[in-house]
């Protein structure tokens, strides 16, 4: 005797399998995955998709692209680490750059040829310690002690001439003993004509705009240090 009413799990469909003569199709994620790890920032993507891929893959065997998937991390990967490393690389070169200023007031002010010369461009670059005594000893009679110097958030003045290639400027806010309130400082940055690297970038001059209106420019634009030649102090302009 038969069974009229067969339980309904008993009817259930067992899961279809795939065609027995159809071939194995390629991952989609693997493939995407290979795509971006080439591209700048698809790469940090590609990792992550080529591990999703090889789930995939183990999962269907109507699937393919296991070789893919693992170019794809290995890549990405590579190219990750590339771009994360020249990014980092760049913001410590800029990090630097902007600090110079900085550093070569600071080493003005306490008489520290070496370190001065480092951070400048000619005329600078060039300045014995008894230059840099006489550069300096006006401008600290006249702002008192340095106590420092930071990038502002805006742009600077536009310059009242075209700058040459090799030049830039930026706005800093400098803060001194003698001067009630901010001082704001245009910084002229020149670039060696054949360097490319941010590092080579050192600072030509300083443009102080005293609350009073007085405009100084540090070192003169009309000097150009020499061991035994005579010294003139940098003035108001």
């Amino acid at each position: 005797m038969t069974d009229d009413h067969p339980h309904a799990h008993d009817d259930a469909p067992a899961p279809a399998d795939p065609p027995t003569g159809a071939p194995p199709r390629w991952s989609a994620l693997a493939l995407v995955s290979l795509v971006l790890s080439v591209l700048p920032i698809g790469s940090l993507l590609a990792p992550v998709l080529g591990l999703a891929a090889l789930i995939q893959l183990r999962r269907r065997s109507d699937l393919r692209g296991a070789g893919i998937a693992w170019a794809g991390i290995a890549v990405g990967v590579v190219a990750s680490a590339l771009m994360v490393g020249g990014a980092w690389t760049l913001w410590r070169e800029f990090t630097q750059l902007s600090g110079r200023p900085a550093l070569a007031l600071r080493a003005a002010w306490d008489g520290d040829a070496p370190v001065f010369r480092e951070q400048m461009a000619a005329p600078g670059r060039e300045a014995s310690a008894e230059r840099l005594r006489d550069w300096a000893a006006p401008l600290r009679g006249r702002l008192g002690e340095f106590r420092g110097l930071e990038l502002a958030p805006e742009p600077p003045p536009p310059p009242e001439k075209p700058l040459p290639d090799t030049e830039m400027r930026a706005l800093y806010v400098g803060r001194f003993a003698s001067v009630e309130g901010p001082v704001r400082t245009t910084v002229t940055f020149e670039r060696p004509g054949a360097a490319t690297s941010v590092a080579a970038i050192r600072v030509r001059r300083f443009e102080f705009l005293l609350p009073d209106g007085a405009r100084i420019v540090f070192p003169p634009d009309d000097e150009q240090p020499a061991a035994n030649a005579p010294t003139e102090p940098a003035g108001a302009r």
